[in-house]
């Protein structure tokens, strides 16, 4: 009697636990995200917040300033054209309109280098969220499995709890007490405890099927997450990459139509500067050089300078006559001064011209100008300001024309001084030449970028341009 009451015991906590992995079963799936990944993102929002707000500011002060500076030309041009105002002014706005190309061009360069980082990422989350979808799959199928499976055992088991309670505590006891001798009582003794080990096995396997079912939608639930996470990750880089890519196009299309604005503007200053110099005989350069060009020019510049040693070091230098040719130069150190400044004691290099058309170092618009113009009849004598030795001649069709560099040698702090005589019609010596102070080395003229015959003067120091207005007299 004792063993089917504590039967009756167990069976009756098996239901209840059944119940509960019933209702665990029918529990809805949850979406969450780490919350390390939400302060991250933020962070990353705000860093974009801001830059884009500073470009925003940045972009509408040149615009203002643009505006204005349009007014003005406007109003100039009531007046006259031709006017070195006007000229300055159509300039600055030039200026203003490289800055907003510079800063729309920059953009578009980030955010195509955003783009070439977001599409590897955006291919990466679509082959791993195709993988977890189909891990999501393979485990939904294994656990409709589990469920099937459990399903059976379980009416098994709610089957026998059925007969149980049908039966009563009334059968099993009589079951027993009503045996007629010891024999008939151990035999059904027997029977009823095989029929409790039957019921825990069954018990057992109903608790293994509920754990495995647990164990399966805890999986199960864990990818469902990763997959809403990745999904919606993918969904924002996708978005993403479609609002960058409208951002270029936008970019790419106002800097298409400033460049045209840009072009026409450019080819009216250089037109305006020209009649106005021949107007006035201030010959200069035009101030819409290309800048690839001239960058490359002074290169060449910098590295034939720099190969040049002082004269106390060595008794050759390299000169170059084009980019393929190169020539020794002999120096002697009677040719050029060795750490004296007696070197910085240099006179004009168009003799009974010394007016200037434009100074160091900027024209009257404001734009950089390395050296000083000297506006001079064709032809007029070109001379060295100083002793020394012809480092290089060069004649281009564009930058400084027909040019030419002298090495003087160095002065009382070491540094190298080197004399630049540019847009003459024709060159007088050769790499290599000793020159003496107020020899002619070239007839001035007005090749490459030129207005009109002048001489384009330039003093450097190790390489660096300064006022030559300090060193002439």
């Amino acid at each position: 009697m004792m063993a089917a009451l504590l039967l009756l015991s167990t069976l009756s906590q098996s239901v209840a636990l059944a119940q509960d992995s019933t209702t665990a079963l029918n529990e809805a799936v949850t979406d969450t995200t780490q919350a390390n990944d939400v302060q991250k993102e933020e962070i990353s929002q705000e860093d974009k917040q801001k830059a884009e707000e500073e470009l925003r500011k940045q972009q509408e002060q040149l615009q203002k300033e643009l505006e204005e500076t349009e007014k003005k030309l406007a109003q100039l041009e009531k007046e006259s054209k031709v006017t070195g105002e006007y000229i300055d002014t159509l300039d600055r706005k030039i200026g203003y309109m490289n800055e907003q190309l510079t800063i729309l061009e920059n953009h578009n360069i980030e955010i195509q280098s955003e783009i070439d980082k977001l599409i590897p990422d955006i291919e990466k989350n679509e082959k791993e969220l195709e993988a977890v979808s189909k891990e999501v799959e393979r485990s939904k199928n294994e656990l409709a499995r589990l469920e099937k499976k459990f399903k059976a055992v379980y009416d098994a088991y709610c089957l026998r709890l059925r007969v149980i309670y049908i039966s009563g505590d009334y059968n099993l006891i009589s079951a027993l007490i009503t045996c007629k001798d010891i024999s008939s009582l151990l035999t059904r003794y027997e029977m009823i405890k095989s029929v409790a080990k039957s019921n825990t096995r069954l018990l057992n396997e109903v608790q293994e099927k509920t754990q495995d079912i647990l164990t399966k939608q805890d999986g199960l639930n864990a990818q469902l997450e990763k997959y809403e996470k990745i999904k919606n990750s993918l969904d924002t880089q996708k978005s993403d990459l479609v609002k960058k890519q409208k951002n270029i196009e936008s970019n790419s299309q106002s800097i298409a139509e400033k460049k045209a604005i840009l072009a026409t503007d450019r080819a009216e200053c250089d037109r305006l500067l020209a009649e106005l110099t021949q107007q006035n005989k201030q010959y200069t350069e035009f101030w819409n050089e290309d800048a690839e060009l001239m960058a490359a020019v002074e290169s060449e510049i910098q590295a034939l300078i720099s190969g040049v040693k002082a004269p106390q070091e060595v008794t050759t230098a390299v000169a170059s006559d084009s980019k393929e040719d190169t020539t020794q130069i002999i120096i002697n150190k009677s040719d050029v001064y060795s750490n004296s400044d007696a070197v910085l004691n240099m006179i004009y290099p168009v003799p009974n011209h010394t007016s200037v058309s434009a100074g160091y170092p900027n024209y009257s618009s404001g734009r950089y100008h390395g050296g000083i113009d000297f506006p001079c009849p064709m032809g007029s004598r070109v001379v060295a300001v100083q002793n020394g030795i012809v480092i290089t001649v060069k004649r281009l069709d564009y930058s400084y024309g027909y040019y030419v560099m002298i090495y003087h040698g160095t002065d009382s702090k070491g540094r190298s001084v080197v004399s630049l005589y540019a847009h003459n019609s024709s060159i007088l010596v050769s790499n290599g030449d000793s020159v003496k102070k107020g020899q002619q080395i070239a007839k001035s003229g007005s090749t490459g970028n030129s207005t009109g015959p002048h001489c384009h003067f330039e003093i450097r120091f190790d390489g660096q341009r300064a006022n030559p207005k300090n060193y002439l007299g």
